[in-house]
């Protein structure tokens, strides 16, 4: 089955889930993908951007696989009224998840089924191959920046303007596009080297503090390498939002960062992201390259890459940092350094 195909059968059958019955909480499970489609396209409609979750054989998959741990609400019926999540993502490492694909059938929200989830989804994390996880919580509004708080991760990057307004048109709780602010909880970690680029010492200092990670802090190279350098791409067209990896160093990679800002802008995209990898050496000379290019600073990314990361981004619209509603102290400190940063980048 396709996704085309799935959305049609969805269309269909007009299920209907009886309100207010009494739900159980538990680890997914086959019998359980159906109830998980109905729930995205319930919620959704068509509109969300992956397959799988419209999808039940794949779901049933992909949990199989490790790929997605799901862990689901269940009315007596077997109905499912809310779902969560950790799941590979975009992360290159394999044992660092995302934790999210969060949501509650509107009729079911103001019981505390979603609530249930997540002692459990938080019990996967140190074991079967997830060393950690983070969430990326949208910022038209607190709830999922305060349950992620109080699960003991800590707010480490900040992603303005990062998804369009369309994703959130069935809730309609959002006016422009919606930034994210980033969470990280590490449960099993080991000693690594941070190479510190020297133009964000003190922003670093400042995100490290309370991770009880254990780091070797090193000051990475500012001496620009010889070559091309290399930048692998990858686009998402539905949210207008272009990620990028810098896998080697060299001058190079300033005219090809100007050559794919120009087809971005042509194609209307909202923003490019450079993930940094800050256990290699020549992390600070790429960092420089990136802001004399206009990039600002995005946030730390612990154990991204196996090694830290750190997030580098551009906008070609307005970030809206005015319009972000976060939860935390610390989250609206990282908030008003990153606003510094990007007013950096303008002059």
């Amino acid at each position: 089955m396709n996704k085309m195909e799935a959305l049609k059968f969805l269309a269909s059958e007009h299920h209907v889930v009886p309100e207010e019955l009494d739900v159980t909480v538990g680890y997914f499970n086959p019998a359980d993908a159906l109830g998980v489609a109905r729930l995205f396209y319930a919620v959704y409609g068509d509109a969300y951007p992956i397959d799988t979750y419209y999808i039940p054989e794949r779901l049933v998959e992909e949990n199989e696989r490790g790929n997605i741990r799901s862990v689901v609400a269940r009315t007596s019926g077997g109905d499912v009224v809310s779902h969560t999540a950790l799941y590979r993502s975009s992360s290159p490492n394999p044992n660092l998840y995302e934790a999210g694909l969060s949501l509650t059938l509107p009729s079911y929200r103001s019981t505390r089924a979603f609530l249930g989830l997540i002692p459990l989804a938080n019990a996967l994390v140190g074991h079967d191959g997830i060393d950690g996880y983070f969430a990326e919580n949208v910022c038209n509004h607190l709830v999922s920046q305060k349950i992620t708080w109080n699960a003991k991760a800590q707010e480490t990057a900040l992603e303005p303007a990062l998804m369009p307004a369309s994703t959130y048109e069935i809730e309609q709780n959002a006016d422009g596009r919606v930034g994210c602010i980033i969470f990280f909880r590490i449960a099993r970690d080991c000693r690594r080297t941070l190479y510190i680029p020297p133009s964000y010492r003190e922003e670093l200092a400042y995100l490290l503090d309370g991770l009880n990670l254990d780091r070797e802090l090193v000051e990475a190279d500012v001496f620009p390498a010889a070559g091309g350098g290399k930048l692998e791409v990858r686009r998402f067209d539905f949210a207008g939002v272009a990620r990028c990896t810098i896998t080697s160093p060299g001058t190079g990679l300033a005219e090809q960062l100007a050559d794919l800002e120009r087809e971005l802008r042509t194609d209307g995209y909202a923003q490019i992201q450079i993930f940094v990898n800050l256990g290699e050496q020549w992390s600070g000379s790429v960092v420089e390259i990136l802001r004399n290019r206009g990039y600002y600073l995005g946030g730390l990314l612990p154990v991204w890459f196996g090694s830290d990361g750190l997030l580098m981004q551009k906008h070609f619209v307005d970030p809206g940092f005015d319009s972000l509603h976060i939860y935390s102290k610390r989250g609206r400190y990282i908030t008003d350094m990153i606003r510094h940063d990007w007013e950096r980048s303008r002059k």
